[in-house]
């Protein structure tokens, strides 16, 4: 390992936080837990902004997703993460009353690799219009991006038949997010 490669902080089995810092690489092989940031945005017509995930990263490729998913950086909060990704990965400035906090959520997800991706996940959402052609995007990670209404969505994520479309995530993920939505509605 390189003396550059970031170091995120390893967490243990019930989400606390171990003070071990490893490269995410290397906690993805070892299957050890780890914070993410989920940010949902949702435009006006009640649709999700969905990314496709690029067939080269390392998990889950080819499939829809999240609108911005990273992982929480050393002495981040989880705020602080959603701006910084939304700025650097989509090219989008908001600011923090922008977000809503939905939930957090602890999940074992079970990858296409055989891997199993464990994260404790910090869930928001934020509302707003955005013309996808005026995303900047890093199209090594992003294929594309499509809006998707929030039923067609919900319908999709329950089918046998499509949900393989979709980033797998384990327990309740999807069932509290759409909880989550159609209370904000």
């Amino acid at each position: 390992m390189a003396s550059s490669d970031p170091q995120y902080e390893v967490l243990d089995d019930q989400g606390h936080k171990t003070g071990q810092l490893l490269d995410l690489p290397t906690i993805h092989k070892q299957e050890l837990w780890h914070e993410v940031v989920n940010v949902w945005i949702m435009n006006s017509q009640a649709e999700l902004l969905m990314q496709l995930r690029a067939p080269g990263v390392e998990l889950s490729p080819n499939v829809w997703d999240v609108t911005i998913g990273t992982h929480l950086r050393l002495q981040e909060e989880p705020v602080d993460a959603a701006l910084r990704s939304l700025r650097t990965e989509l090219g989008l400035t908001a600011l923090p009353e922008q977000l809503k906090h939905l939930f957090n959520v602890q999940s074992a997800n079970p990858m296409p690799n055989g891997i199993t991706h464990k994260t404790v996940g910090h869930v928001f959402m934020m509302q707003q219009d955005i013309d996808t052609q005026t995303l900047i995007f890093d199209p090594e990670k992003i294929s594309k991006f499509a809006w998707v209404p929030l039923p067609i969505l919900m319908a999709e994520i329950g089918s046998a038949e499509t949900q393989s479309k979709y980033f797998p995530r384990a327990n309740n993920y999807y069932p509290q997010l759409f909880k989550a939505f159609e209370s904000w509605m």
